[in-house]
């Protein structure tokens, strides 16, 4: 009887020691200062104050943003909450995407590190009618192979009111377009 009550309080021992090395889950904001971005905050922990990374302390809650940054436009990034993904651009409201847009992109800890190599193609142009067009096009690549180009399209609507009288508040919002009328319109209208 007493060779048994070591062995099975070593068991237990064994036991407890192995669930207790459960890797910590963090809540890192999504709109973060330029310096905060390409931190990793599991090896660097005195940055976490600084930049608003908190750890979680319940792991019910399953609709932590995740982000992946662009390299064009500069600050722009694709926001991963639940199933809905949404592309951010500075100091414009987020546009929400389906996800049948985005193939192939991977949300993780380890993927927010790494920015997302894209293009951007930017053009502009008036019609015959004298109708102003801001349009651009992001090339998006997979991270699964083989690579797969992701193409989102948008225009830049007309800014509201004058310099004098705008305010913060009236920021624009980006509207998504066919990449085929996108195409069309730059073939009528910019080329030379």
């Amino acid at each position: 009887m007493k060779l048994y009550i070591p062995i099975v309080a070593l068991f237990f021992l064994a036991c407890s020691s192995g669930s207790s090395k459960k890797e910590e889950t963090l809540y890192i904001p999504v709109d973060m200062p330029e310096i905060c971005q390409n931190v990793d905050f599991k090896t660097n922990k005195d940055m976490r104050k600084e930049c608003g990374v908190r750890p979680m302390r319940y792991q019910a809650y399953y609709n932590m943003p995740m982000q992946r940054y662009l390299i064009n436009p500069k600050q722009s990034s694709l926001v991963k909450t639940g199933d809905k993904i949404e592309i951010r651009f500075p100091n414009i409201f987020p546009v929400l995407l389906d996800t049948i847009q985005l193939n192939g992109i991977k949300f993780s800890e380890e993927k927010r590190l790494v920015k997302i190599e894209n293009t951007m193609d930017y053009k502009e142009f008036y019609t015959e009618k004298k109708e102003r067009f801001k349009l651009f096009k992001l090339k998006i690549p997979s991270d699964t192979q083989p690579v797969v180009e992701n193409e989102l399209c948008f225009k830049v609507p007309e800014l509201k009111g004058s310099d004098r009288t705008r305010s913060p508040a009236m920021t624009v919002k980006m509207e998504l377009m066919a990449c085929d009328s996108l195409d069309m319109l730059v073939e009528k209208y910019a080329k030379p």
